[in-house]
């Protein structure tokens, strides 16, 4: 394993950890949400203060935004609740433009 794997796969396991704990304790999502951005621009600052690890931070970048959001609408696409009828699980597409408007501004859409 070389050393942008290891940076990769430490912080899939934060936020998949964060994910775990956001619906444990039932958090906000926009808070969820920028905790996200707080892991992955920390993992990207990381790499980008060691160039040694890789000449392309913006990568990872991509990487850990679309794994945690893949994460968060797919644990979103099954619900919590195991009574929830189709009618109360959330629409994905909806989900999906709010998870990126959110991790882009910090808030719920307006």
């Amino acid at each position: 394993m070389n050393c942008i794997e290891a940076a990769e796969g430490t912080a899939k396991a934060i936020l998949i950890n964060l994910l775990d704990l956001a619906m444990e304790y039932r958090m906000d999502v926009s808070e969820y949400i920028r905790n996200v951005k707080a892991a992955v621009d920390a993992a990207v600052s990381f790499v980008k203060n060691n160039p040694e690890i890789s000449d392309t931070p913006d990568i990872l970048r991509d990487i850990l935004y679309d794994f945690a959001r893949q994460l968060w609408l797919t644990r979103t696409e099954k619900g919590t609740d195991p009574d929830q009828t189709e009618a109360e699980k959330a629409d994905v597409e909806y989900q999906a433009y709010c998870y990126d408007y959110i991790y882009a501004h910090g808030n719920y859409p307006r």
